[in-house]
């Protein structure tokens, strides 16, 4: 049994995280939301540090925001912006330090989001563009159906263009453009709080993915309950569609 579980862990390179509960953990406590945000920030470094150290994970996925989170309060928004910025100017030495490449997919373009927040969101990209010790991905204005739908435009625009033919496009030429590009599919998808939806998370990357839905809200989402839930994957047998 125990060389079965070290294969399943040595499977396991890609784990996504949908960091749920904040605001229900701030609740509870009769704290104010912006309180159960930054208690969720503070628990970042220990979970990703774990997954690397404890794992041998590669890459670390965390959906901060989603396209769908503009509908919350402005100053809640803002909160969540300058939570962000803080953390990677807190933490860029860290990284370098430790060689994590960190990544930040979603749709940048988008005008409502602050200039300072991208300069520092840019400025930790490039700063760890040559790190490739691990991942550090970041799921910041992303959706999985923008995912797919800016990828099949791109391929739409190289088909007008004469440069690929249609008729042979392959799921592989599909995934080159999406913004996970060169990163491999989620392995395990964990969300926090109790909820179990996926939320628009990596829609194509998730297509054999194990889940594991825990109660605990993500501020007191720790080393033990990480443990947890990756031990619940070991045992999971994944069969991507065949017979074992």
């Amino acid at each position: 049994m125990a060389e079965t579980v070290d294969s399943q862990i040595k499977n396991l390179r890609h784990i996504a995280f949908i960091m749920d509960g904040n605001g229900r953990w701030a609740k509870k406590r009769l704290l104010p939301r912006s309180a159960g945000h930054k208690a969720g920030v503070k628990r970042i470094k220990e979970i990703i540090t774990s997954c690397y150290d404890d794992y041998g994970i590669y890459c670390a996925t965390l959906f901060t925001f989603s396209t769908e989170n503009w509908n919350r309060p402005q100053d809640e928004i803002d909160t969540l912006f300058q939570l962000l910025k803080l953390f990677f100017t807190q933490e860029i030495d860290y990284f370098m330090k430790r060689g994590t490449r960190i990544k930040v997919l979603g749709d940048l373009s988008d005008k409502r989001i602050p200039q300072d927040v991208l300069d520092v969101i840019n400025d930790s990209v490039n700063r760890t563009a040559h790190n490739d010790k691990n991942v550090f991905n970041v799921l910041f204005n992303y959706g999985g159906r923008y995912d797919i739908l800016n990828a099949t435009k791109k391929l739409c625009s190289l088909a007008k263009a004469g440069k690929i033919d249609p008729s042979k496009i392959t799921e592989k030429d599909f995934e080159n453009e999406l913004l996970t590009e060169d990163l491999s599919d989620v392995d395990l998808l964990v969300r926090t709080s109790g909820e179990e939806r996926i939320s628009n998370c990596l829609l194509y990357q998730i297509a054999y993915s194990e889940f594991v839905f825990t109660n605990t809200f993500w501020p007191d989402f720790d080393k033990k309950e990480l443990g947890r839930c990756i031990d619940e994957y070991k045992h999971r047998n994944r069969r991507f569609g065949t017979i074992k």
